[in-house]
Formats: C-alpha cells, sequence, structure tokens
C-alpha cells in the first residue's frame, strides 16, 4: 500500500509498505492492506512500518492520518528519524524538564509551565525509547 507522511516541512517519506502502526490519540492502531477507510487524530510516539523485512521506526507528533484501503497518509505537525537525532541533547532537555517538574510540584512555577515541561519531558521520554541500540 502507499504510505506518506508530511509535515509542514513538506513530504517526509512517500513509499510502499506492507504494514503500518501509527500512535492515534487513544492508542496504536495497526494497518494492511485492505483496511477500512477511517481518518482519526495523530498522538505522540513512535510511528513504524514494514516493508518486506525492513522496519523503520519514527517519532510523530500531532496530526491526523487518513487510512484508506490501499494507502495511509499521516499529516504530523513533527516527524523525527531517529538516526537523525541527537540523543545526548534530548536527555539533557529532558533532565531539565524533570527539574521544571519538581519546581512545579512544589508550586515555584505557573501552572502552564508545569503542564508544558510535563508534555516536554513525556516527549523526550519517548524520543530517547527510539535510539538505536
Amino acid at each position: 500500500m502507499k504510505f506518506e507522511i508530511i509535515t509542514p516541512q513538506g513530504i517526509i517519506l512517500d513509499t510502499e509498505a506492507d504494514e503500518v502502526e501509527i500512535p492515534a490519540k487513544l492508542g496504536y492502531v495497526g494497518i494492511l492492506e485492505g483496511h477500512t477507510p477511517f481518518f482519526a487524530m495523530l498522538g505522540m510516539g513512535e510511528l513504524w512500518y514494514r516493508t518486506g523485512d525492513l522496519k523503520k521506526s519514527l517519532f510523530v507528533q500531532g496530526g491526523y492520518f487518513d487510512v484508506q484501503p490501499h494507502s495511509v497518509s499521516v499529516l504530523s505537525e513533527e516527524a523525527l528519524d531517529p538516526e537523525e537525532v541527537d540523543f545526548e541533547e534530548i536527555s539533557e532537555k529532558k533532565k531539565e524538564q524533570e527539574e521544571l517538574i519538581e519546581k512545579g510540584l512544589k508550586g515555584e512555577i505557573s501552572a502552564e509551565e508545569f503542564h508544558k515541561a510535563l508534555f516536554l519531558n513525556k516527549k523526550y521520554e519517548l524520543l530517547l525509547s527510539l535510539k538505536p541500540e
């Protein structure tokens, strides 16, 4: 089936896939050729696709995806290839967010800053889970 990922920067991926797993807003969705059509909100996390024996993962965040019997289109606010991520930098950013969360638990920062720190901490945690071994 045709599989594509589009971000505000343009087409990130345009390929054929035998199987796709996408983080929807309410959980992961597995898709094979001939799937029933539907449209859903994209969550945040690992998106992977398989073509033959090759399996590839990406990090995606926010947007929508459209499933048709012979195609899957992902419209994402952000899509990152783990091979292009600086995991040391992400690890440092995660530590910064953890410090902000601690301050938030003590009431030392605003609720808005606290919620942003929680969100970014989760994002960095998910990115770090994709670190190649």
